[in-house]
């Protein structure tokens, strides 16, 4: 055979291995070619996409270029990298993070001023053709910082609009203890220009008060959710919630201010998150417990009138007996019923709200995921002290509201995630709504997937636990109809593909269509999954 052809031959086997689609009867994954990864640059994020492909960004610690910009095109091939730099000698700043508006993209930047003891942050566009960032600085934050002395200096954060074409970019003021909590809001459209800015002091001390959720209007209100605690920081006195939720609305470029208290009884609300529905109306939900704050015993609905102020709808669930014992142990379930039948609480611990996810026909979904973190340390062989960090992201759980406000049904998805010193990096889930179901793709252990009932372990009904072993790890794909019925199947096959998922790296492209990043070793590949 001809040795020019034949190597033609080997490379595109190879070119098609690296391509390779992976199909099921309900999902196509394609993944494209690996990119050696070398320890000297590391993977941020995907920052956007569009026709011409999938934009990402990743830190490089070696030379004077600390970022490299790369577009892939739509079979997931790198068409474009380009090393950025940063400033110059006279403009020292550095990377934050890169973000999509309205279909463009920009890259934000903070740069420290020590002669006016400030920090700046600096939003500019980014060229999608030439990879570019413009010359153009648009200062959009400033915050003043002293050195040595008790003040809080806080962050830059921002928020996109549900419609994304604003960008609310937002920060605390410095406040010594005692002093009233600040914040400033500067809000951007597409273009950078400045629509509206706001310093707003709220009516709390700052340690009495905690921003935990923040939502924009498709017409640029803002909607502050807020934890304020009575007197003390105590999640509790005497028994009963030291604490209560408050909703900030500011209209009108932020000058027409109107504030929504929520008291929910003696029930320790654990988690909430607001969202705004196409009716005007706010849509809040989360987790309740009867007992504390650090468990959960049912989740909760309710809907307010934006203009009334007025409680439309509110709605309480326990979760109850089979939903607790979902995913347990033959065993685990027998002590859970004794303990129940001894009037003893039965409670998730550790549980945290992800998301708010508003449906078509008027429902929605609650998301949350048990996700706890350990520091253990101990003395090597020569006596040296070595701490570890272990990281768990176990059972999700999902609760319906039905299109009349009411809470139709719980189901628990078992999920056991266990790695050390790695960040979570392999951990948690991706969410895309498709053909009316919810998809959820994450790393599992293959032995979960043996039969469709988990019925196999140490234990009758054990999880395996997902550890990063190449020999048994798998990616999932969960699968959620409108009834609450799961269907479960592996995605892929790790071993085959010799390919890590990083569930929380994901970008939804369209209804259907969600691009995902995986990593192993030195080897990274980005990965197009289509839902059929």
């Amino acid at each position: 055979m001809n040795k020019a052809f034949l190597i033609l031959l080997l490379c595109l086997l190879a070119q098609f291995q690296m391509q390779a689609q992976l199909k099921s009867g309900k999902v196509e994954v394609t993944w494209g070619e690996g990119q050696n990864s070398s320890r000297k640059v590391v993977f941020d994020d995907i920052i956007g996409s569009d026709e011409s492909g999938i934009y990402v960004i990743k830190k490089m610690f070696k030379g004077n270029s600390p970022l490299l910009i790369e577009r892939y095109n739509h079979k997931m091939i790198l068409e474009k990298s380009l090393p950025t730099k940063i400033g110059g000698k006279k403009d020292e700043r550095s990377y934050e993070y890169g973000a999509q508006i309205d279909g463009k993209l920009f890259l934000f930047t903070t740069m420290l001023d020590r002669k006016s003891k400030t920090i700046l942050l600096f939003m500019q566009h980014i060229d999608s053709k030439t990879l570019k960032p413009s010359d153009k600085l648009t200062k959009v934050g400033t915050i003043g910082y002293s050195i040595g002395s008790k003040v809080n200096s806080g962050s830059f954060t921002y928020q996109i609009s549900a419609d994304e074409k604003r960008i609310l970019i937002y920060y605390s003021l410095p406040t010594k203890k005692g002093e009233n909590k600040k914040f400033f809001y500067h809000m951007y459209d597409s273009n950078l220009n400045k629509l509206w800015e706001k310093k707003i002091a709220l009516s709390y001390q700052q340690e009495l008060i905690e921003v935990v959720d923040i939502e924009i209007s498709k017409n640029g209100d803002l909607f502050l959710l807020s934890r304020i605690f009575q007197n003390e920081v105590t999640d509790e006195i005497k028994g009963r919630p030291n604490y209560h939720y408050q909703i900030s609305a500011y209209s009108n470029n932020g000058n027409t201010i109107k504030q929504y208290p929520i008291f929910l009884g003696d029930r320790f609300i654990t988690d909430m998150k607001i969202v705004l529905n196409d009716n005007g109306d706010i849509i809040c939900g989360g987790f309740y417990s009867d007992s504390g704050t650090m468990s959960i015993n049912g989740s909760y609905f309710l809907k307010i009138n934006l203009e009334s102020k007025e409680i439309i709808s509110i709605n309480f669930k326990e979760f109850g007996l089979d939903v607790i014992t979902q995913n347990m142990t033959d065993k685990q379930k027998q002590k859970a019923k004794r303990r129940e039948a001894r009037g003893k609480d039965i409670e998730f611990f550790q549980y945290d709200l992800n998301d708010i996810v508003l449906l078509e026909n008027g429902g929605a979904i609650l998301i949350g995921e048990q996700y706890f973190f350990r520091v253990a340390t101990y003395n090597d062989s020569q006596g040296n002290l070595r701490t570890t960090s272990h990281y768990f992201y176990n059972d999700i759980i999902v609760t319906s509201i039905n299109a009349r406000d009411q809470i139709s049904w719980t189901e628990r998805i078992a999920k056991r995630q266990h790695t050390i010193n790695d960040g979570g990096f392999y951990s948690s889930y991706s969410l895309l709504i498709a053909n009316d179901q919810l998809n959820f793709i994450f790393n599992d252990n293959i032995n979960n997937l043996v039969t469709s009932k988990i019925t196999i372990g140490k234990a009758k009904g054990a999880v395996y636990v997902f550890s990063r072993n190449s020999k048994t790890s798998t990616a999932a794909l969960v699968q959620i109809d409108s009834d609450g019925r799961q269907v479960k199947e592996a995605l892929f096959n790790a071993k085959d593909t010799e390919i890590l998922i990083c569930p929380k790296v994901s970008e939804k492209i369209s209804n259907k269509e969600m691009v995902i990043y995986g990593r192993n070793g030195s080897t990274e590949q980005f990965g197009l999954i289509k839902f059929k």
